[in-house]
């Protein structure tokens, strides 16, 4: 899945269809985001079942060790955001049945206090930062050295409504790209670790 979509978005930069990869771009992002999230999950299970003896004798969350809060937190609020893993729901509400109202709304609302891992909050934030969106049609410009210019990323950056991205920041990225693209620094652009992305 992965590689089709960095393949898509090549494509689609190498026939100079620009406006058309930056939405893909996102949709990029946006899975490998969720794909971390399932990853967060994942652990956060372990350390539950890791801990579950500790967590049949004791009904008082506070006096849970803090990686167990912070894995239990961790599932409450990815269950809050992650609607098609449908098992996150019922162990929700095993936890809410266990622990009570205020550690779920806690969780789920990050009131001050909460034990959520500011990882998973970062992972499920639904405003994907532009610099990702961006960083990764750079990439994938310098790879596959396609045509694209700071010039076709500046118009294909104004006219997408759908990124929300204004003049002042097309007019910041056609700099960047001036910078990065067009004339890349060789050690910047080979000593970035981007192998979960490939």
């Amino acid at each position: 899945m992965v590689r089709q979509s960095r393949s898509d978005i090549a494509q689609l930069l190498t026939n100079g269809r620009f406006s058309e990869a930056l939405p893909k771009a996102k949709q990029f992002c946006e899975d490998e985001r969720r794909l971390l999230a399932y990853d967060q999950v994942d652990n956060f299970c372990a350390s539950i079942m890791q801990n579950i003896s500790i967590l049949k004798r004791q009904s008082d969350v506070h006096l849970l060790p803090d990686v167990l809060k912070e894995a239990m937190a961790g599932l409450i609020f990815a269950a809050s955001r992650i609607g098609e893993l449908h098992e996150l729901q019922y162990i929700k509400s095993m936890f809410f049945v266990r622990f009570g109202h205020e550690f779920d709304k806690d969780c789920v609302d990050l009131r001050r206090g909460n034990v959520v891992g500011s990882e998973i909050v970062k992972i499920l934030d639904t405003k994907l930062p532009q610099d990702e969106i961006r960083d990764i049609v750079m990439e994938l410009s310098q790879k596959y050295q396609t045509s694209t210019t700071a010039d076709s990323i500046s118009d294909g950056l104004a006219a997408s409504n759908e990124l929300g991205i204004g003049d002042s920041e097309a007019e910041k990225m056609k700099s960047i790209v001036r910078t990065k693209l067009l004339r890349p620094n060789v050690g910047e652009v080979e000593g970035r670790d981007r192998s979960f992305m490939r």
